[in-house]
């Protein structure tokens, strides 16, 4: 399990212009928290989970730009995006693996369609089909869970493989669409962690 702290969202919020920060998988909302300390002018995530959204939506009750919806992300994220003009950015920190297994509510091999047990793929396929000319910058978080290499919580548990192995692999990544726009950068940190970032940056 990663943590967005890990990041200094200011520089890439001002490199890139981004206005925005969309999460999928909120969690306890430690991520949203955390995105609260920056200037965004809206702060969305998603979680499927129905207990976790509730539990979330109480904590930023008082807190008017943060939005906590109650769906599968790729539902939000079909409603949300076509919203948010493209010359203001969006960070998304995406979480890469079956919600609620880091919080003891369901097993990592509860769900059996992989497209919803671990929905990263389909969610970057609707990011780049609804924000197709933005300078969005995208983090990932459990990279372990896609590819092997020297992660500082080490290598990913056996009962905590749930991706097929032909799908094991991050080339809808480094060999799609994200490859031509943007830099892709990989970190070691705790679980593995994705940095995408547009090629045009200001600075």
């Amino acid at each position: 399990m990663g943590s967005l702290r890990t990041f200094n969202l200011a520089p890439i919020m001002e490199a890139f212009g981004c206005r925005y920060f969309f999460e999928t998988g909120t969690s306890a909302g430690d991520g949203v928290a955390y995105a609260t300390m920056f200037a965004f002018d809206d702060i969305w995530s998603v979680e499927i989970v129905p207990e976790l959204a509730d539990r979330a939506k109480a904590r930023f009750a008082s807190v008017d730009r943060v939005h906590i919806l109650n769906e599968p992300s790729t539902s939000a994220l079909a409603r949300v995006l076509p919203g948010l003009p493209p010359s203001r950015g969006v960070v998304f920190w995406l979480d890469a693996h079956f919600p609620g297994a880091d919080d003891g509510l369901a097993d990592y091999k509860a769900e059996q369609d992989a497209d919803r047990r671990l929905p990263l793929e389909r969610e970057l396929e609707m990011i780049a089909t609804l924000r197709p000319v933005s300078r969005d910058v995208i983090i990932i978080d459990d990279l372990r869970i896609y590819e092997d290499g020297d992660w500082e919580m080490g290598a990913l548990p056996e009962w905590a493989s749930t991706l097929p192995a032909e799908r094991r692999h991050i080339d809808f990544i480094t060999k799609g669409r994200w490859a031509s726009t943007h830099r892709i950068e990989r970190s070691n940190r705790h679980t593995g962690y994705l940095l995408l970032t547009p090629k045009d940056a200001k600075a």
